[in-house]
């Protein structure tokens, strides 16, 4: 299962206060997170640092533990630092004489109609009326239609991931629209050839005949015709962070994987990720890479490793963007329906945490500001939980735990 569905809202960070160098007192806040009830929470770590670093407190920190969907902070972390934050996604049209391709440039928010949404600026609806007006200038009214899906290769299905998930999780690919779905329940088996067929509709729909819709790649020598920019990758990270999109977090892992020289494939983009890991002293003895979205049971991520990359993202501003797509408490995102119980409402607002949840794990990275504003970092890993709404509850309750708190 993945996290929780889409839900509008918006990401700013809690200002910090004159105070936020003076920390809570380490025993005193390892006393009050010791007593927030475990009861169902199987194996766990957890660490909370200062804004300078410092662990304030932790448990069990260095645990290589399966991090669900806060997998997705490391993935977005690399890339913003790899690729650059205002990088964006080229989706083509090209012609050789009578053949028009449609070349896949791996944006993961590609739609069909044109979206409001500043996070989907690219639509095959403006991509066919550009299209269009090239044709109709150089007089051509009947084409075949191609579509190259070349840029990503590899399976589109992670032989990592539980294989009962195929008719639910989107298959990766460099040209899809939609996120790859159907709904939220079924995902596309075809995707590039569901977003050819619908650019051929917008074609014919304009005057513009389609003899056949055919999977090909375009040749070195194709004339561009029109072509769409994807937002920038920094607010395609504050979309897929915001609403743990699996399928964004993919395709992000993919471009990472080309942006290191490596293919562009699930072992190439964990591989590109796990060096970059290890050269920026994020990577520990015991954790693995097997994806870029969290999705895999076998994955493993220490708490410490995952309260780095939110520091980091907050310390350096070519990585802001990870840090301003973290879902808010209450507000936004994953989070927005949490935190609802009384002893946790105080959180709201605060919080800003990525969220990670599969059967039996869940967890939580991100940063607060505490009564007395101190701006901490953390990270909370629980696996082999009984219960999804017990585990929830531990998370949410220990964050609130540290919202409330001077602790000195």
């Amino acid at each position: 299962m993945a996290d929780g569905a889409p839900s509008a809202g918006a990401s700013t960070a809690p200002a910090p206060s004159p105070t936020s160098t003076v920390l809570p007192n380490t025993q005193v806040v390892a006393t009050k997170l010791a007593a927030v009830n475990r009861s169902g929470i199987g194996a766990s770590g957890l660490v909370v640092l200062g804004a300078n670093g410092s662990v304030v407190t932790s448990r069990s920190a260095d645990k290589p533990l399966a991090p669900a969907s806060t997998m997705k902070l490391l993935t977005s972390l690399a890339a913003l630092d790899t690729i650059g934050a205002d990088h964006t996604f080229t989706t083509r049209v090209v012609r050789s004489n009578s053949v028009v391709v449609l070349v896949g440039g791996g944006d993961p928010l590609l739609t069909d109609k044109q979206s409001k949404s500043a996070a989907k600026p690219a639509s095959l609806q403006a991509l066919a009326m550009s299209t269009v007006a090239a044709l109709t200038a150089a007089g051509v009214k009947k084409v075949q239609l191609g579509y190259d899906t070349s840029l990503f290769s590899g399976p589109d299905f992670n032989p990592a991931w539980k294989h009962k998930w195929h008719s639910w999780v989107s298959r990766v690919s460099p040209l899809l629209i939609g996120s790859g779905r159907f709904n939220e329940w079924q995902a596309d088996p075809a995707p590039a050839r569901t977003a050819a067929t619908a650019f051929a509709k917008r074609l014919k729909a304009a005057g513009i005949a389609v003899t056949k819709v055919v999977r090909t790649r375009a040749g070195a020598a194709a004339t561009e015709l029109a072509s769409v920019q994807s937002a920038p990758l920094a607010t395609v990270v504050g979309h897929t962070l915001t609403y743990s999109d699996n399928l964004a977090a993919e395709v992000i892992a993919r471009h990472l994987a080309l942006a290191a020289g490596k293919p562009a494939s699930f072992t190439g983009g964990a591989a590109a990720l796990k060096a970059w890991l290890t050269a920026h002293s994020l990577w520990s003895d015991g954790m693995r890479v097997l994806d870029g979205s969290g999705l895999s049971f076998s994955a493993r991520v220490t708490p410490t490793v995952l309260a780095k990359a939110v520091l980091a993202s907050l310390d350096t501003p070519a990585l802001a963007g990870v840090a301003s797509g973290l879902p808010v408490a209450g507000v936004s995102g994953t989070l927005k329906d949490r935190f609802d119980d009384k002893s946790e409402k105080v959180a709201r607002g605060n919080v800003h945490a990525k969220t990670g949840t599969l059967v039996g794990v869940a967890a939580l990275a991100g940063y607060l500001t505490t009564a007395d504003g101190a701006r901490l970092v953390f990270a909370i890993v629980a696996n082999r939980t009984r219960g999804q709404s017990t585990a929830y509850n531990w998370l949410d309750r220990s964050t609130a735990v540290l919202v409330r708190c001077g602790c000195r």
